[in-house]
């Protein structure tokens, strides 16, 4: 009995190769058979341009796509089944050269655009027959660095000089229409609370408003926050009367005014009145009323949160 079921077991696991040999065997005749066949498929060509001069950019209107019907078997379609085929043409080669424009007459009976594809059955037809490539002006130039940030310190600290960030402006390159709209760049936001110490990291460039055919060297600059312990000051200055009119005396009360700022202990003592400069304007008065509005006109970068302790003076006119 043991060796009955032995060979019965061993006539199945034969079966069941001689099945599998015959069904991979015609599987392959099958596809062998179809791949055989004449097919007619539509592709899309990427086009690829070459040799284009330094001192001219790619324009985005340029042709990059051309649609072809192809015929042939499946064993020359079949790359085409997996991927975009690219076509490159090399700016030499153009027919002609109008005002920055190129154009490149494609035959598709021709033996080079086949030799280019790597496809050896028949173009039916094409989406056009003639490709153009447009190119702009390459304009290069800096612009500064904007750094946008949200930065809050405890209580009691401060920064004298704010973020400062190396380098300071970048290079931008791009077709000269678009680059010499662009005066200036910003980074990505910093945002910090509660700092109290010394900060440094590396900031990216923000790209994302900026067209695709401008190039930004470099893409990250250095930002760094020098942090010191703050306190507050205060100096009397001068108000200075300004746009009086020609042959009108002008008096205001009082002459001076107290400017109220933050500043770090490192600074303290380089702060003075000279750095500050408060003005009122005669020729912003209102009619119904006898005070001036006071302006901040200049500040010393070291300070910080500077107001004034009167936002107002009082003026009468002598005759």
């Amino acid at each position: 009995m043991p060796s009955r079921k032995k060979n019965k077991f061993y006539i199945k696991r034969s079966n069941v190769k001689t099945f599998l040999f015959f069904l991979l065997f015609t599987s392959v005749l099958w596809l062998f058979k179809q791949f055989s066949k004449n097919y007619t498929k539509e592709i899309e060509v990427t086009i690829q341009y070459s040799g284009i001069p330094k001192d001219k950019i790619f324009n985005e209107k340029s042709d990059q796509i051309l649609k072809m019907v192809l015929n042939g078997n499946g064993f020359r379609l079949m790359n085409y089944y997996w991927g975009k085929p690219v076509l490159k043409l090399d700016i030499k080669d153009a027919v002609t050269d109008v005002k920055d424009q190129y154009y490149f007459y494609i035959d598709k009976e021709s033996s080079v655009l086949k030799n280019k594809l790597d496809f050896k059955g028949r173009v039916l037809s094409m989406q056009k027959d003639t490709l153009r490539l447009k190119l702009d002006h390459k304009l290069q130039k800096k612009i500064p660095v904007v750094i946008e940030q949200n930065i809050e310190y405890s209580v009691g600290y401060g920064s004298s000089k704010g973020v400062s960030v190396f380098p300071d402006s970048i290079t931008i390159s791009g077709p000269s229409k678009i680059v010499d709209t662009i005066q200036s760049i910003k980074t990505q936001k910093i945002v910090l609370e509660g700092l109290n110490i010394n900060y440094t990291s590396s900031i990216d460039i923000d790209m994302d408003n900026l067209p695709s055919s401008i190039v930004v060297s470099p893409t990250k600059v250095k930002s760094n926050i020098l942090v010191s312990k703050f306190t507050e000051g205060n100096q009397k200055t001068p108000i200075i009367l300004n746009n009086i009119p020609e042959g009108l005396e002008v008096k205001i009360f009082p002459k001076e005014i107290s400017v109220v700022y933050r500043v770090g202990l490192d600074k303290y003592n380089e702060i003075s009145p000279r750095d500050f400069i408060v003005m009122a304007d005669y020729a912003k008065k209102s009619v119904e009323s006898s005070f001036l509005t006071l302006e901040l006109i200049n500040k010393s970068e070291f300070v910080h949160d500077v107001r004034l302790q009167e936002k107002q003076v009082q003026f009468i006119v002598l005759k």
